[in-house]
């Protein structure tokens, strides 16, 4: 399972969720997103009939899910520090989107004190830096002070762009928005979908 969590709102945690999951069932998978958001984001994106797995509430873990490969989680916002230990202990990796600013760095700092406090191994989590402008030193120092708190930071990023915001409107992929950046975000996604998954069959520190 993939946790996708934040204690800070506005950094991109459903729409990671979101592509996270289209990722791996269009490379074959069997994809469950469990919404656990409060405000139900990634079930409303979903009633377009335009994504490629099912997003169920949360409690549907508790009725079991053999019949999936893979399920991602898109936790609850501002999520309690317990429950934020809860999720990344019984995940196979939990993945922190932060955006490249002192609010997203303020909450990555949180974030990095609580599953430290908890226990939680570092190998458990992974920061996504998110709404980032490739090749800006913004992205360079969150990425360096990212991994000065603790935090695993991954590789890959997602850049900033109103197709993502296009793409949550009209209840379908950002693949499937017709801009000429929407093709580079897609990929974004696919290039995090395949560092997740390298992390978490070889665990990469």
């Amino acid at each position: 399972m993939i946790s996708v969590a934040s204690l800070k709102g506005g950094v991109g945690k459903t729409t990671t969720a979101i592509h996270i999951a289209a990722h791996l069932a269009l490379a074959g998978q069997r994809v469950l997103l469990a919404d656990g958001d409060r405000i139900r984001t990634a079930t409303a994106w979903a009633r377009g009939g335009n994504l490629p797995f099912p997003v169920l509430p949360i409690t549907a873990l508790a009725r079991g899910v053999s019949q999936y490969d893979a399920v991602v989680m898109d936790t609850e916002g501002g999520v309690e520090n317990g429950k934020l230990v809860e999720y990344a202990q019984s995940s196979d990796l939990i993945v922190l989107p932060t955006s490249p600013d002192i609010n997203g760095l303020d909450g990555a700092s949180q974030t990095a004190e609580v599953l430290r406090a908890g226990g939680v191994p570092s190998t458990q989590s992974a920061a996504l830096l998110t709404m980032v402008r490739p090749g800006g030193m913004k992205d360079i120092n969150a990425r360096r002070g990212l991994q000065e708190m603790g935090l695993p930071v991954l590789k890959a990023s997602v850049r900033i762009s109103e197709a993502f915001r296009d793409a949550s409107n009209g209840a379908v992929l950002v693949r499937d928005v017709k801009s000429d950046v929407a093709p580079k975000c897609w990929r974004d996604y696919q290039d995090v979908t395949a560092e997740l998954i390298a992390r978490i069959t070889g665990r990469i520190a």
